[in-house]
């Protein structure tokens, strides 16, 4: 190669390089503008549920959560862990971002902050575990220990 054809294709080189750097700097700084998705997505809170008396796991327990407004706030999914029961509690993200980068994600909070958790099981009277929405959302504690008093069968019941 001469002389002539090096110094083109470094030109060629230099300016593909500027132009890159001009755009990802332009992009970064939102000079072609922003745009906003709003997002489904799920957190997971974990109850870990013992006998009341005697500290055994309780298995098999299900889960039914509720709000003000939403008496179906969450889906059971299975744990894999012996005694742990997950639920996923839907969350919507609103996300904005341009061609390049993730400029923010924040989460759009419901009316009710408090997010009330049902855990049934048929041998267990049913207890309910009050959870801040806050503490889910921000990972400050995701499994939480829940005590399963047991159902005394040997009680009367009305007829």
């Amino acid at each position: 190669m001469d002389k002539k054809k090096i110094k083109i294709f470094a030109t060629i080189l230099a300016s593909i390089i500027i132009v890159s750097g001009v755009f990802v700097t332009a992009d970064y700084f939102a000079v072609f503008g922003t745009k906003t998705i709003l997002k489904l997505d799920f957190v997971e809170a974990r109850f870990r549920t013992i006998n009341k008396n005697t500290g055994a796991l309780v298995f098999d327990v299900g889960v039914r959560c509720f709000q003000k407004n939403n008496m179906d706030a969450c889906t059971r999914r299975e744990s894999h862990q012996a005694g742990v029961v997950a639920a996923h509690i839907p969350v919507r993200r609103v996300i904005e971002s341009t061609l390049l980068f993730e400029k923010s994600e924040d989460m759009i909070k419901s009316a009710d902050p408090s997010l009330h958790v049902m855990l049934m099981h048929q041998n267990y009277n049913n207890p309910t575990k009050t959870i801040l929405l806050e503490d889910i959302y921000s990972g400050k504690q995701t499994e939480y220990t829940v005590e399963m008093p047991p159902r005394h069968w040997d009680e009367p019941t009305e007829e």
